[in-house]
């Protein structure tokens, strides 16, 4: 069986008409109720479509994003080809309860590189997901397999820890971002050796990171004009994120005014640089592209042509595929918007990123041996530790504000809000979803009344974090004791 995915820019790309046959492809493609971007679809050898996955995933591509489409193939195709591999072998279909724990066994606990507990999670909601699909679409009477009351069935395997937390203190965060990342000597000198050709903008992105606790889909998708330039009054700039952000799940960020002047130097030099040479391998894929015309930055949007069709767009609307191939007419031709320039002018991918935090955690852990240096880095950064880090200290900030606010209380004559200050205390993580665009954050909207300087508080710890040896953890620490006081 094979299998492909629809792509619009394929068919723009590669598609030959067939001799004899009449048909616009893109327009086919592009028409009110084709299939969406990313949908799989699947042939047997007579090129016949191959069910029932075909027929699943075209119901699956009206709610889910073309990534997650593509895992579901994945692993429904792993599913497929062991219990054709039975014997007997058997197909989705007809397989029963214990041809999937057998599968599950398999996978989780004999195979040379078993699942972890999460890949098994993701991959078993792709095997429910298709037997209720059968059911509702009278394929099959039942599921192949019993579930149990509370949602748990005969596949549940392993437990998945709720958050796994890895952050940095300052000194490794320092030592990435100035060694790692810009290539400097741990003295503050210059290192002639190094090797590393954006270490502004690398750096750059992962200040973002920290600061704000953006996921890597949303900072690395951010266009240049959301940042702007620091303000003249050094407050912070709010960035409106919905359409880029992990479910659609709007929320505000706020950029600090340190973080605005080092974006601002990046895109005086190596971003205007990284403009200016892509311009002509813009010039070529423009047909591909959304090219803009028209910025209302009151409004933050944007109008322009995409596909020879003209369109308007609020940004915050704009999805992550969207926001990669948009550019605008420049004096010097096609200019990327994209705030990250990587090669060839088009947003960089996680995988690029991923290169430039493994390159960069290599060229720490040498500078480290090389200078005998104490530092203890991680056994392995990850992009997203530098979230974690920030949701570490909101944690304890947030925790130490609401102490704080009963204090208050107390001293003007109150009565604290025990319950809800025990609750905090013991569940600061519900504010923290909130704060990093969490999928549930609704349980946490009604303690948004008491929760006041929060802006004011995160830009002081910003600022005294960045200027001392110390972990989020220990600055909070330090308020808490100076609230107690």
């Amino acid at each position: 069986m094979d299998y492909f995915f629809t792509s619009t820019d394929v068919v723009r790309r590669f598609y030959e008409p067939v001799p004899g046959v009449d048909l616009d492809a893109v327009a086919y493609v592009t028409r009110p109720g084709a299939l969406p971007e990313g949908t799989p679809f699947f042939v047997d050898e007579g090129m016949r479509p191959a069910e029932p996955l075909s027929s699943f995933f075209r119901s699956e591509a009206k709610t889910l994003a073309a990534s997650s489409l593509r895992d579901y193939t994945y692993d429904l195709l792993d599913v497929a080809d062991f219990l054709g591999g039975l014997d007997p072998a058997v197909d989705l279909l007809s397989a029963c309860e214990d041809d999937l724990v057998a599968y599950r066994d398999d996978r989780t606990r004999h195979q040379e590189a078993p699942l972890s507990p999460a890949s098994w999670r993701r991959r078993r909601t792709a095997i429910g997901n298709l037997y209720s699909w059968a059911v509702e679409e009278g394929l099959l009477e039942r599921r192949p397999y019993h579930r149990r009351r509370g949602g748990r069935d005969v596949l549940a395997w392993g437990a998945v820890s709720q958050l796994d937390v890895r952050h940095l203190t300052f000194e490794q965060w320092r030592f990435l971002k100035d060694v790692g990342l810009r290539g400097l000597l741990p003295d503050g000198g210059l290192d002639p050796s190094f090797r590393g050709r954006n270490p502004l903008r690398d750096s750059c992105a992962a200040e973002l990171a920290i600061s704000t606790g953006m996921r890597l889909r949303e900072f690395s998708s951010l266009l240049d004009i959301e940042v702007g330039r620091p303000r003249r009054d050094a407050g912070a700039r709010l960035v409106d994120l919905e359409a880029a952000a992990k479910y659609g799940l709007p929320r505000t960020v706020e950029i600090q005014d340190a973080t605005l002047r080092e974006i601002d130097l990046y895109r005086r030099t190596e971003r205007a640089q990284a403009v200016r040479r892509a311009a002509p391998a813009l010039a070529r894929h423009r047909a591909e592209l959304f090219v803009v015309d028209d910025i209302d930055l009151r409004h933050m949007r944007l109008s322009g042509v995409l596909h020879g069709r003209r369109r308007s767009f609020a940004v915050r609307l704009m999805s992550a595929p969207l926001r990669r191939i948009t550019v605008m007419e420049g004096t010097r031709g096609l200019e990327p918007m994209a705030l990250f320039v990587g090669r060839h002018g088009r947003m960089i991918g996680r995988q690029r990123w991923d290169q430039v935090f493994d390159t960069a955690q290599d060229r720490c852990e040498a500078v480290i041996a090389e200078w005998g240096l104490e530092l203890e880095m991680p056994s392995n950064i990850r992009i997203h530790d530098l979230r974690h880090t920030f949701a570490v200290f909101m944690l304890e900030l947030l925790t130490q504000l609401v102490l704080e606010q009963a204090a208050e209380q107390l001293r003007s004559g109150g009565r604290a809000p025990v319950l809800l200050g025990e609750h905090m205390n013991r569940n600061a993580f519900l504010r923290v979803q909130l704060l990093l665009g969490h999928r549930r954050p609704e349980s946490t909207m009604r303690y948004l009344r008491y929760i006041r300087r929060a802006s004011e508080l995160v830009a002081r710890a910003l600022r005294e974090w960045n200027d001392q040896d110390t972990t989020f953890a220990d600055y909070a620490a330090r308020e808490a004791s100076r609230a107690v006081a």
